[in-house]
């Protein structure tokens, strides 16, 4: 496939629906039903996805929306409205705008795609299942039809790990990722672990209580992703190369597979660490320890090296930092 351009709108425009009123009439004649429409405007929808030839000419086109079905799930995407022009199939192009919904799908946090196709479109269901789609059972305007097929496909939770010393800039940074992805409207949640670990006494060897951080974060993931959230950002320090694996596991399901994980560390110079520590902690043994501990844990850090990403946070506006460790962790 050559010279294939796929661009994305908030709305379908004329071309469009132009495109659209080909594929009624193509489905109207497979099914045998001349009254056959559907829909063209997406309340919940995230946007309309079109392939332009190198002509500049729409040849193909899908939509997609959050379920609005009350027998679908919290986070599932409904795809919309896939249609190739005749001209233009066995070129990729239904490939090329599944490939991209999908990706707006993750990006959104969204935890399960679903569709509605029928047994009189052998192209569509041949396609789906490759794509790695399976059946459900059927939702929506056609459920009752005999000829109608409903399928899904689980995607990965993603997580992102924002690392970093004591003063760099975690907790401040994960909040501000958090409020640039609701204002995307993905489905998102946050979590500061430290306040996951503040228990005393630490087992011996765990000084830190990163055991029972995985534990409880174990007992959380299924109730985030039960309520459709497909993105979770953590403020935490990774000192365990393990820890990558800990955190894929435990977002993790049987069906999606392991979750992906980012880890983007934010830093600051030691003289503005400082100074935020001053600021945060009490004066006395709490000082003491969060200026030590900052100096050797960035060090730490530093010889580790288990960051997919670094992203300075000094005098920077936390809602620029939170796009640059966006961008870095390819959310």
């Amino acid at each position: 496939m050559s010279a294939l351009a796929i661009r994305h709108s908030r709305d379908p425009d004329a071309a469009v629906v132009v495109l659209w009123a080909d594929q009624e009439r193509d489905l109207a004649r497979r099914y045998d039903d001349e009254s056959l429409t559907l829909e063209t405007e997406f309340a919940t929808g995230i946007g309309v996805w079109t392939a332009w030839n190198s002509s500049d000419t729409v040849v193909g086109a899908i939509a997609a929306r959050w379920a609005v079905r009350h027998e679908l799930r919290p986070g599932d995407l409904e795809l919309k409205r896939l249609w190739v022009t005749a001209e233009a199939r066995g070129l990729g192009v239904a490939k090329a705008l599944m490939r991209a919904a999908e990706e707006a799908a993750r990006r959104v946090g969204a935890t399960r795609l679903v569709l509605e196709t029928g047994l009189k479109q052998p192209e569509a269901l041949g396609l789906y299942e490759y794509l790695g789609y399976h059946r459900i059972p059927n939702y929506g305007d056609f459920a009752d039809h005999p000829d109608t097929v409903c399928m899904a496909r689980d995607l990965r939770s993603q997580v992102l790990v924002v690392n970093g010393t004591m003063g760099a800039g975690k907790t401040t940074t994960a909040a501000a990722i958090h409020d640039l992805l609701i204002a995307r409207g993905a489905h998102a949640a946050w979590i500061d672990a430290d306040s996951l670990c503040q228990a005393s006494p630490a087992p011996d060897g765990d000084r830190f209580n990163q055991g029972l951080l995985f534990d409880a974060l174990a007992g959380a993931a299924p109730a985030f992703r039960d309520r459709g959230i497909g993105l979770m950002i953590v403020a935490r320090v990774v000192e365990d190369p393990a820890d990558r694996d800990r955190y894929a596991r435990i977002f993790g399901t049987a069906d999606a597979g392991p979750a992906r994980v980012s880890i983007v560390r934010v830093g600051a110079d030691e003289d503005v660490r400082l100074a935020r520590l001053r600021e945060r902690e009490p004066e006395g043994p709490w000082q003491e320890f969060a200026a030590a501990r900052t100096v050797e844990l960035q060090s730490s850090l530093e010889a580790l090296d288990l960051d997919d990403a670094v992203v300075a946070t000094d005098n920077a506006d936390p809602a620029d930092v939170a796009a640059k460790v966006l961008d870095a962790a390819g959310w």
